[in-house]
């Protein structure tokens, strides 16, 4: 284990103590109404094989730490995962916009996970499947054994990727980039198989194609928009933006 390393990924939310089990507690409201999460759930593709499929990221690497840091998806610390892709630190200051923008969408991510995941059947966890597997984080027996089709952790972080797009087209590259290595880390984190995150990458872009024409959202939008730019005007950097070019390499210069 690196110990700097494991600091630099947890500097990327707000406590290591926090990043457990992808947090998809539902908000008050979403953007779209339960019929309009039943008519998607019934189109995300029910896997074809088991979770077995092993990661070949090792325990204690920085991609492995990268993986617990992004189990957080709560706002407003899961926005600390674009700071890098922005080139800012959105958690410097509070940004309550951005913050709405991210609770409302996490509840349709939740509602649309937890609705496919009921109507279509129980596919069991890469850690139910093989109790010898290590997970990142901590797990419960219910969690354990709770449902990992469809990846909750890929829902929610393709569906942050392509609204960060929106918000700073510039770079729509690297942060629908960053939304991908949000579900990834669930297969990291032996959470999910890859079928799981696969599926959930195809719900996080059908619910962000359905919430897109949303008059709510797009006012939502509007105003977490001068929020983003202003956090980058303000010239600030996240100091685990190293960690993670270890973790994943250099981002794709094209926006």
């Amino acid at each position: 284990m690196r110990p700097a390393a494991a600091l630099a990924a947890c500097a990327l939310v707000a406590a290591c103590a926090s990043a457990g089990q992808p947090v998809l507690a539902p908000p008050p409201e979403g953007y779209l109404g339960e019929a309009d999460i039943a008519r998607l759930a019934t189109t995300l593709p029910i896997p074809i094989s088991d979770g077995r499929a092993r990661t070949p990221v090792e325990p204690g690497t920085d991609r492995w730490w990268l993986a617990v840091a992004h189990a957080e998806l709560r706002p407003p610390e899961a926005a600390q995962h674009f700071d890098c892709a922005l080139g800012t630190r959105l958690a410097a200051r509070p940004r309550p916009a951005l913050q709405r923008l991210m609770t409302r969408l996490l509840a349709d991510a939740d509602a649309l996970t937890r609705e496919a995941a009921t109507a279509r059947g129980h596919v069991a966890r890469p850690i139910a499947l093989d109790p010898d597997l290590q997970p990142c984080q901590r797990v419960t027996p219910e969690v354990r054994h709770g449902p990992s089709w469809p990846a909750g952790g890929a829902v929610g972080g393709t569906l942050y990727g392509a609204t960060f797009a929106a918000l700073a087209p510039d770079r729509a590259e690297q942060v629908r980039r960053i939304g991908r290595e949000i579900g990834v880390s669930r297969l990291v984190c032996r959470m999910n198989g890859p079928q799981d995150v696969w599926t959930g990458e195809l719900g996080g872009r059908s619910l962000f194609d359905r919430i897109a024409t949303s008059e709510p959202f797009q006012a939502d939008l509007a105003a977490a928009r001068v929020e983003v730019a202003a956090a980058r005007a303000e010239g600030l950097t996240n100091p685990s933006c190293a960690a993670e070019r270890r973790a994943l390499g250099p981002m794709p210069d094209g926006g």
